[in-house]
C-alpha cells in the first residue's frame, strides 16, 4: 500500500455568501482547482468532515455534498477507516487544461506563449469541446461496454506475438500499415460494410482524427469551402479549419441532413463531411436519396465526400446499413473508421479507405505526419481478427449494447416521463434526447457533472453563429451496466 501524507489544512478555501453559487459548490470548486493546479497532490489526506465543518463554519451537509461530488468525479477517493485522499488518477484532459493555464500565469509560461506564431496561439486558445477522459462514468457518449471486452483472449495473443516477434518487427514498419492487417480490414469492410476496395486502398492510422487531418492536408487549399454537418463532431471540424478550410454549415435536423439547401448556399464546396450511418450527435440515419444526391454532386462537380462511419456496427432494430462509399462508382468518397468503439479506445487505431488515385499522396502524407502505428499492436489486432475473436466480440457487443439501451430507455420512461424526447434511430452507443423544458442544455450538463454523471449538451456541437439550435443531451448508455444506468437515471431525475 502506498504511503499517505498527513491531513492538510484547507486554509485556501474562501467562502462568500454573497455569491450566486451555493456554498457546497464553492468548496467543490476551491478543492478541485487546488488539485488541478498541483497545490493538493496525489495521496494527500483531507481533513475529516467534522474538522472541515469547524474550519469553514458551515453545516456537515454542505461539506459532505462537496466531497461526494469530488469523489464521484474521481478527484478524491476514500479508504475505509483511513480517510479521504486526493486520487492518483485525475482526468488527463483536465490536467492539461489546468497546466496550460498555470504556465501562462508565470514568467516562464509567458515567455513560452510569446514564442508561438499567431496560428499557434490561436490553436492553443481554441476550445475543442470536451477532450478525452480517462475515466468511465454513466451517460458518457462514445464509450462501449469495456467491462465485456475479452481481455484474457487479447492477453493470450499478446503473449504469443511477443514470444515470436523478430527484430525486424520492432522497427517502424510501413507508413500505410502492416499489409496483412490491411488485408484483414479490407475483407471485413467488403463483407460487412459493403465497401468497395482493394487492400492497397486501406491505410492504417492512429484514429479518426489523424485520418481527417491527412485528408485536410492533401485535398484542401487555403480558403477552400467544406460543408460540415451542423451540429457535428467538433474536433473533426476544427481539424479541417486548421488546414485552411472555410467551414460552411450542412444543417442537420431531426428529419435528416439538408443537403440541397446547403449546396445551393455553397456552390463552390470542395468537400463534404458526413456521418451517414448514425449522425453524431443527433443519431439520424441518412436516407438513400440524400446519399445518392451527394454522390451525384461529387461526380459532376469534382467534389469529395468524407464518410466518417461513426457507430455503424451497432444497429438494434435492423441490420447495419451498407456504407455510402460502396454506392460511389466515381471514387470520390474517402471512407474513415475506427477500432475505438469495436475493440477499445486505448488501442488508438483506425483506418481510411482512399480512392485509387489518392493512395500515393495519402501514404506520403502519413510518412511525413508521424511514425506508423505500433507494428506489434498491428500484429496483435490482425491475429484477433483472423482467429475469429473480433467477429464474436462484435456480435456479443451488439447484444450487450442492445440490452443496455433497452434498460436505459425503460428507466428514462419510468423516472423522467415527459421530460425528454428521444431522437434518431435505434443504433450506436448513445441516445440523443431533446429537453421538453426551457432549461439550457449546457446548464443541465454542468449540474449532472457535479453529481458524477457525464453527458454532452447538443448546443456544444453547433457552429458558434448557428441559430435554432436543438436543446438537448447526448446520453451514452453503453459504458455502464444496467444497475449503474438505473441508479444514474434516478440521481439525474431531480436535475433533468
Amino acid at each position: 500500500m502506498p504511503s499517505r501524507k498527513a491531513a492538510v489544512e484547507l486554509g485556501f478555501i474562501r467562502l462568500d455568501g454573497r455569491k450566486k453559487a451555493p456554498l457546497f459548490q464553492q468548496i467543490y470548486e476551491e478543492i478541485r482547482a487546488a488539485i488541478l493546479e498541483g497545490r493538493l497532490t496525489a495521496n494527500t489526506r483531507l481533513p475529516s468532515s467534522r474538522d472541515l465543518v469547524e474550519q469553514l463554519g458551515v453545516s456537515r451537509t454542505t461539506v459532505v455534498s462537496a466531497i461526494d461530488s469530488l469523489i464521484a468525479e474521481g478527484y478524491l477517493q476514500t479508504e475505509k477507516g483511513r480517510g479521504t485522499f486526493v486520487s492518483k488518477d485525475i482526468p488527463a484532459d483536465q490536467m492539461f487544461v489546468q497546466s496550460r493555464t498555470t504556465k501562462q500565469k508565470n514568467g516562464r509560461g509567458e515567455n513560452f506563449v510569446s514564442c508561438l506564431s499567431n496560428r499557434g496561439e490561436k490553436f492553443v486558445a481554441e476550445k475543442s469541446g470536451y477532450g478525452y477522459a480517462n475515466m468511465i462514468r454513466p451517460f458518457q457518449p462514445g464509450v462501449p461496454a469495456l467491462d465485456e471486452f475479452p481481455t484474457e483472449v487479447w492477453a493470450k495473443i499478446v503473449r504469443r506475438v511477443w514470444t515470436d516477434v523478430s527484430p525486424r518487427q520492432l522497427t517502424y514498419g510501413e507508413p500505410a500499415g502492416y499489409f496483412r492487417l490491411r488485408e484483414s480490414i479490407a475483407e471485413y469492410l467488403r463483407a460487412h460494410r459493403g465497401v468497395r476496395c482493394e487492400t492497397e486502398q486501406v491505410m492504417v492510422v492512429s484514429g479518426t482524427q489523424q485520418a481527417i487531418d491527412i485528408v485536410g492536408r492533401i485535398t484542401l487549399d487555403e480558403g477552400d469551402s467544406v460543408l460540415f454537418e451542423n451540429p457535428g463532431y467538433v474536433s473533426s471540424r476544427e481539424s479541417l479549419a486548421r488546414n485552411g478550410a472555410r467551414i460552411a454549415p450542412l444543417p442537420v435536423t431531426k428529419d435528416g441532413v439538408q443537403f440541397r439547401d446547403a449546396i445551393r448556399n455553397c456552390r463552390k464546396a470542395r468537400l463534404v463531411y458526413v456521418t451517414p450511418s448514425h449522425q453524431y450527435p443527433t443519431g439520424v440515419t441518412m436516407t438513400i436519396e440524400r446519399r445518392m444526391e451527394m454522390i451525384e454532386w461529387a461526380g459532376k462537380n469534382g467534389g469529395l465526400i468524407v464518410e466518417d462511419d461513426y457507430d455503424s456496427e451497432y444497429r438494434y432494430a435492423q441490420k447495419p446499413i451498407p456504407a455510402m462509399q460502396g454506392l460511389d462508382s466515381s471514387q470520390r468518397t474517402i471512407y474513415i473508421g475506427s477500432f475505438s468503439k469495436v475493440v477499445f479506445p486505448a488501442l488508438s487505431m483506425g483506418y481510411a479507405v482512399v480512392p485509387q488515385k489518392m493512395i500515393g499522396a495519402f501514404e506520403k502524407a502519413l510518412s511525413l505526419a508521424s511514425r506508423p502505428v505500433s507494428f506489434v499492436d498491428q500484429l496483435i489486432l490482425d491475429d484477433f481478427i483472423r482467429e475469429g475473436h473480433f467477429g464474436r466480440h462484435l456480435r456479443r457487443m451488439r447484444k450487450t449494447h442492445a440490452q443496455r439501451r433497452e434498460v436505459f430507455v425503460d428507466a428514462l420512461a419510468r423516472h423522467l416521463p415527459d421530460r425528454l424526447q428521444l431522437l434518431g434511430s435505434r443504433a450506436g452507443l448513445h441516445c440523443t434526447a431533446l429537453l421538453n423544458r426551457k432549461a439550457a442544455d449546457h446548464r443541465i450538463a454542468r449540474k449532472l457533472e457535479q453529481i458524477g454523471i457525464v453527458t454532452r449538451p447538443l448546443s456544444a456541437y453547433y457552429m458558434p453563429e448557428s441559430e435554432n439550435k436543438l436543446n438537448g443531451l447526448a446520453l451514452g448508455f453503453a459504458c455502464a451496466n444496467p444497475t449503474q444506468l438505473r441508479k444514474a437515471i434516478r440521481k439525474s431525475a431531480s436535475i433533468i
